[in-house]
């Protein structure tokens, strides 16, 4: 297995989203951040929107999430 697809797994997609979220959390950038805005940041917040654990972190950083779209969940 190559470095490429272990970095394609579900499990290290959201531990890089879940990392992203909480390096700018209270404003903090990261090396992707630019002055219009993080690109990887708003990937991250939405894998991380797929995930039940995803949104419940989400919820704990003050993402207004609506769980009403959530997966096997009427809308």
């Amino acid at each position: 297995m190559t470095g490429t697809d272990e970095s394609d797994r579900d499990v290290d997609r959201f531990e890089s989203a879940r990392n992203t979220v909480r390096q700018h959390r209270d404003g903090s950038t990261c090396f992707h951040c630019q002055d219009g805005g993080c690109g990887q940041h708003t990937w991250a917040v939405e894998e991380l929107g797929r995930h039940p654990g995803g949104r419940k972190l989400l919820r704990r950083l003050g993402f207004p999430i609506d769980d009403s779209t959530e997966e096997g969940r009427p809308r």
